[in-house]
């Protein structure tokens, strides 16, 4: 018998309304590309060639780069912090942290290559620019005006779930199964958002790696990966247990075989409070994967822990996983000379 029938890995659309977020990220970013331009074509002719690009502790001057080239890499950086956090900021749904956070880099990294290109104006030579640690007390100063600015630009972010951190699973249908009858439950669950920001980090990594070398783009390249990986999955509940398969593939996979369950439920799930985040997450006592907000079944462990897996119908899945779980206890202890519960 089959509970439900496979279904294509199900997508959140998004209104209108929660591009408002990833925009206004995008709107500070492309601000500060705009002031860099302004202040570097009104100091063009007053700067060296070649310009100082990067700076020691103590403040001098120890890489340069060509005044031709200076502003290509200045701007490649600012449009790479672009696709970075606006991506992010939309894969979350507008997470107001990430929104403050995205605002802020616009800010911080607009404020340094503007202080680059007024440091180096005037020099005679790049040898001798200097920048000092006024620069970084502004670029801080300026992130912080821009966060305040851009979490309430942003909107109010996703609405708040009605279930809390430790809000109790809630408990499965009834769902019976005479002896000897099978049944299976699959569907697809996905997540256009994390694929989004996946997508990003990829790209940003690729970009950042001609600009600032391997060792900074490889990092962000290898959380692309991770993210494009798991934004999709395929949820199954049969006679073998609760499997989750990553873009529906038969490997990787997560099984968690009916002997270890002790108990199956369902509740509304907020993959950054819940988990810690989106994609396959790990949290002490706690272990899933998280796609989306919104349901998801919930498996309390033997060992007391929890998986969660955030699937559509995920009530109809926790029903019959809880159902089986019992069946198979059953035979344990019938086979055991026990019965459930004694000893």
């Amino acid at each position: 018998m089959t509970v439900s029938p496979a279904a294509p890995p199900a997508v959140s659309p998004r209104p209108a309304s929660g591009l408002r977020a990833p925009l206004v990220v995008a709107a500070a970013h492309l601000l500060a590309c705009a002031a860099f331009l302004t202040v570097f074509l009104t100091h063009r002719d007053r700067l060296p060639d070649p310009v100082a690009t990067h700076f020691s502790g103590s403040g001098g001057a120890d890489d340069f780069t060509t005044r031709d080239a200076f502003p290509y890499g200045a701007l490649g950086i600012l449009l790479i912090m672009a696709l970075l956090c606006t991506g992010l900021v939309y894969a979350t749904r507008g997470h107001r942290v990430l929104v403050g956070l995205g605002c802020a880099v616009a800010g911080l990294v607009g404020t340094v290559v503007v202080a680059v290109v007024l440091n180096n104006a005037g020099a005679e030579t790049a040898d001798g620019v200097r920048l000092g640690p006024g620069t970084l007390g502004a670029a801080l100063a300026v992130a912080a005006a821009a966060a305040g600015l851009g979490v309430p630009a942003g909107g109010r972010g996703p609405a708040a779930p009605q279930a809390k951190p430790d809000a109790t699973v809630e408990p499965a249908p009834r769902f019976v199964l005479r002896e000897g009858e099978s049944a299976l439950w699959t569907r697809g669950a996905g997540s256009r958002p994390v694929l989004v920001g996946g997508a990003s980090l990829l790209a940003a990594g690729a970009l950042l790696v001609p600009l600032a070398g391997w060792a900074a783009g490889l990092g962000l390249a290898a959380g692309g990966v991770v993210l494009c990986a798991c934004f999709a999955v395929r949820v199954t509940v049969d006679r073998h247990g609760l499997t989750v398969n990553v873009l529906g593939l038969p490997r990787p996979r997560v099984r968690i075989p009916l002997d270890r369950i002790a108990e199956a439920g369902h509740r509304h799930v907020e993959p950054l409070r819940d988990l810690g985040g989106w994609g396959y997450r790990a949290v002490p006592g706690r272990s899933g994967f998280g796609l989306r907000s919104g349901p998801a079944v919930v498996v309390r462990l033997t060992t007391g822990s929890e998986f969660i897996v955030t699937v559509d119908d995920a009530a109809t899945a926790a029903a019959l996983l809880g159902a089986l779980a019992e069946r198979e206890r059953e035979r344990r202890h019938a086979a055991a000379g026990t019965t459930p519960g004694g000893g």
